[in-house]
């Protein structure tokens, strides 16, 4: 009889040990998945030619479960939100009005009043303002520990998520303080070229376009355009 107990209770222990090494075994996978997973993410997040659709789909896609699946959702959820603020920016800074505005081709054709011309650089210069907060916020420690603050995860899936999701704080700041003078350089072009927008509607007797050119009636209107443009060149 107490062979019999002894056996029940080793069976028991036995079971208990196999299943706790089969959870372990499954963390150890369901880590090296999302790490995986991840950095295939992050690679579609870097590439030349941004496919919004394929990472969208990719955030969907969850190859992990339990807590590592809400970590992965975190994760992809915030990498996303980066690209999507990144992509909105260069939206506005490829836009071809932009490239276009100083131009004698649009002179002619929205001067002098430039009616057009100063209702999209406004637009521009404010969506550039609201992309570049957003963006600047989300890379940062506190903007990305956002998407998992309230997921009631265990301290060590909070590491976990910190240790992919985050470089070092100095790595961050420099990246930010580097991002922040790009994003002030855009933003001085948006800001110049308003400037000249508004000079010359302001002085629209004072000038006219001659075929590619554009001609200013005297020297002081033309050394005040020219500065303008010294700026952004």
């Amino acid at each position: 009889m107490k062979k019999a107990i002894i056996g029940v209770i080793i069976a028991i222990v036995l079971v208990a040990v196999v299943g706790i090494g089969i959870l372990v075994v499954n963390d150890f996978r369901q880590e090296d998945i999302l790490r995986q997973e991840m950095l295939e993410f992050e690679n579609l997040t870097r590439a030349e030619n941004i496919d919004l659709d394929q990472i969208d789909q990719r955030i969907r896609e969850l190859k992990t479960t339990g807590d590592y699946g809400v970590l992965e959702k975190a994760m992809k959820d915030y990498l996303a939100d980066v690209v999507n603020a990144s992509v909105s920016i260069a939206n506005v800074l490829n836009d071809e009005r932009i490239v276009n505005a100083l131009t004698p081709e649009n002179y002619a054709e929205d001067g002098p009043e430039f009616t057009q011309t100063k209702q999209f650089l406004e637009q521009a210069k404010s969506d550039m303002e609201q992309y570049k907060t957003e963006v600047l916020t989300l890379l940062t420690n506190e903007g990305a520990m956002s998407y998992i603050e309230d997921k009631n995860l265990d301290q060590y899936y909070i590491d976990l998520y910190k240790e992919i999701a985050l470089s070092e704080d100095t790595a961050i700041e420099e990246s930010n303080a580097e991002l922040e003078s790009s994003l002030d350089e855009a933003m001085k072009i948006l800001d110049v070229e308003t400037q000249v927008i508004n000079f010359l509607s302001e002085n629209k007797d004072g000038w006219e376009i001659q075929g590619e050119n554009i001609i200013f009636n005297n020297q002081t209107l033309q050394d005040q355009y020219n500065e303008y443009i010294s700026q952004i060149q």
